[in-house]
């Protein structure tokens, strides 16, 4: 049975700078006003990064918050979404429902509001590539924007300190292998993310970083074209061999000289 504390609402606008009708739909926990508005002003700013992708003109997002993670693990097992046992993230995005969902606001309002950034991240990213984006390219987006704040000049994104002395450890200890990285698939993926100090994540969060900073957007928006491209069998590092200025060894380079 579901859960029946379930509340319902609805909310449209549209993105800054764009045509886009977006439809926020909220069920769960009701949240405050303030943070309403904070979701939606953000997400405003996730539109816009993503249309020049070419992100359909309606959107509808499905977001499911719980202030409990108790009441969250009930609703999931109620939907037949069975999480492992020592799963510890705050959200998850299923494919499946098409929705976002929050696993408990015990952490906070700030760090919750971060979170749901990231999962609806994850939602606009399936609406450009599909349901098998990269790994990295998509949880690597969905930090970029969890690590994001509104301010009056815009967003800010930071890729703290302690990410940029992981990866220049990796690096000293020989860990990066960006083709091979770039590649895999989301099991190994999540396997390295497990098992070896959020390695995946801030990996991910670097290069989507150096691609949205400091690559110029027309090598970027080409890249994404060729994932785009349902009957182009190329792994990832062959796709950017052919955008990248210089080929996949002259990117390993450059992102190598930003972040060692």
């Amino acid at each position: 049975m579901r859960a029946p504390f379930l509340l319902f609402s609805l909310f449209i606008f549209c993105g800054l700078l764009n045509a886009q009708t977006v439809k926020i739909e909220y069920a769960g926990d009701p949240l405050p006003d303030k943070d309403r508005r904070n979701i939606e002003e953000f997400i405003s700013y996730e539109v816009n990064f993503y249309t020049q992708f070419g992100l359909p003109d309606t959107l509808t997002l499905q977001l499911h918050v719980f202030e409990d993670r108790k009441k969250a693990m009930e609703y999931l097992e109620s939907v037949d979404i069975h999480l492992p046992l020592l799963f510890k993230a705050s959200g998850i995005y299923s494919p499946k429902l098409q929705k976002a969902i929050i696993l408990g606001r015990e952490k906070g309002q700030e760090r919750s509001l971060a979170i749901i950034y990231h999962e609806l991240s994850h939602h606009f990213v399936r609406q450009i590539l599909g349901k098998f984006p990269p790994s990295w390219l998509n949880e690597g987006l969905s930090e970029y924007f969890e690590h994001c704040k509104v301010t009056k000049k815009g967003l800010r994104h930071t890729f703290t300190e302690y990410e940029q002395g992981r990866i220049r450890t990796m690096y000293m200890l020989g860990e990066i292998d960006l083709l091979a990285f770039m590649n895999s698939g989301r099991g190994k993926f999540m396997k390295r993310q497990a098992t070896d100090e959020q390695y995946s994540y801030i990996l991910a969060h670097a290069l989507v970083t150096f691609w949205i900073e400091k690559v110029p957007r027309d090598t970027m928006k080409k890249l994404i074209a060729s994932l785009q491209n349902k009957n182009d069998s190329s792994t990832v590092s062959e796709r950017i061999d052919r955008v990248y200025p210089g080929g996949f060894q002259k990117f390993e380079k450059d992102f190598e000289a930003a972040y060692k």
